[in-house]
């Protein structure tokens, strides 16, 4: 795939619409770039399950997992001036809402945009301006409505609708770099896709199976599902990665911009296994890919729940840096998107039953 087709895969994905339990366009999107890469299958949770052309089913599996929904919001109800109380579909920065543009799904289908709105501060007592701390309830979305009948009856906006930021994905060709929402994991499934394509035509020593599952940011619901349909005996979660590169002292930074894909030792939901996080640094040595380790204190992703399915399965976490995530606009570059998708491919190559005995 060559550059402009590498940058339109991603755009296509960052772009859809697809909050937690709502990720029905992206899978379409998937569907239409995995094609020609397997046989496709689909469960009820909008799990989409990609098995390789080149699959023989009588050798181990590794999974590939990456996550298709975007944190996001759903419509609680209408207040009676018209404008939105809302939950949280995942965990959002709360400090980056207010100003947001958001696009809500009407009960017909169109995209209505709207404004995440607070108080004005012309508006606020003395005692409110002082006040730092809010809660997401305190806050609205307004569409423009004047009152709810409005809302209801000429936007067709209603209870149980989603939420997403409005943004455009931006390439800066220039520099490398990536402009767009959602890519905590799109950009994680644009890999995921990128890696089966390299793999393409491949023989190799496990069965791959590609997995794009679903809700994960409200508790890796889809992946609880999809590990006990793909029963792999190993398996390598794609993610979008919170960068540090930012607002972390230098030396404390393990997940920067540009400086490779980032292996994740351990967060708040998952020790790796270190013996496969060994193998894995090692692999990327011997084919001098960058990359980049990490101890977190907070996250969690999928990794964790298929970690401890059925017998306890071996796996190990690649991210793409990602400044900003759970935000409306990230921040990435193409280099390390390019980095993960070549350290993913070399590793599924590296597989053995020797080492899977090891681990």
């Amino acid at each position: 795939m060559n550059n402009t087709d590498r940058i339109a895969l991603i755009s296509e994905l960052s772009t859809a619409f697809g909050p937690s339990g709502f990720e029905d366009e992206v899978v379409s999107v998937l569907k239409k770039h995995c094609a020609d890469l397997g046989r496709l299958e689909e469960d009820s949770l909008r799990n989409l399950y990609v098995y390789r052309n080149e699959n023989t089913g009588d050798k181990p599996v590794l999974m590939l997992d990456a996550h298709s929904d975007e944190v996001g919001a759903i419509v609680q109800a209408v207040r009676p001036n018209g404008t939105i109380r809302f939950l949280l579909l995942g965990g959002w920065g709360k400090s980056a809402l207010p100003s947001s543009k958001v696009l809500v799904r009407s009960r017909t289908g169109e995209l209505v945009p709207g404004i995440v709105a607070a108080k004005p501060v012309h508006f606020m007592s003395a005692s409110e301006k002082a006040g730092a701390s809010f809660e997401v309830t305190d806050l609205s979305i307004d569409i423009g409505a004047a009152s709810k009948e409005e809302a209801e009856s000429v936007f067709h906006i209603g209870v149980g609708e989603p939420i997403v930021p409005a943004v455009d994905f931006e390439f800066n060709e220039a520099h490398g770099l990536l402009f767009g929402k959602a890519f905590d994991c799109r950009i994680g499934c644009a890999a995921l896709v990128q890696t089966l394509r390299a793999l393409k035509g491949k023989e190799l020593p496990f069965d791959v199976v590609g997995v794009f599952s679903s809700q994960e940011e409200v508790g890796e619901r889809g992946a609880q599902v999809a590990v006990n349909r793909v029963k792999p005996d190993i398996a390598l979660c794609f993610e979008g990665a919170p960068a540090d590169d930012t607002f972390t002292e230098p030396w404390l930074t393990q997940t920067v911009l540009g400086k490779g894909a980032m292996l994740r030792y351990m967060d708040r939901s998952i020790i790796c296994n270190p013996r496969y996080m060994r193998h894995a640094c090692d692999v990327a040595q011997s084919a001098s890919i960058p990359i980049q380790c990490a101890v977190r204190e907070g996250g969690g992703n999928n990794g964790a729940v298929i970690n401890l399915a059925d017998k306890g399965i071996p796996v190990i976490v690649v991210g793409v840096p990602v400044r900003y995530i759970h935000s409306s606009n990230g921040i990435a570059k193409l280099d390390d998107f390019d980095s993960t998708v070549r350290f993913a491919a070399a590793l599924a190559e590296s597989m053995s039953e020797k080492l899977l005995r090891s681990l």
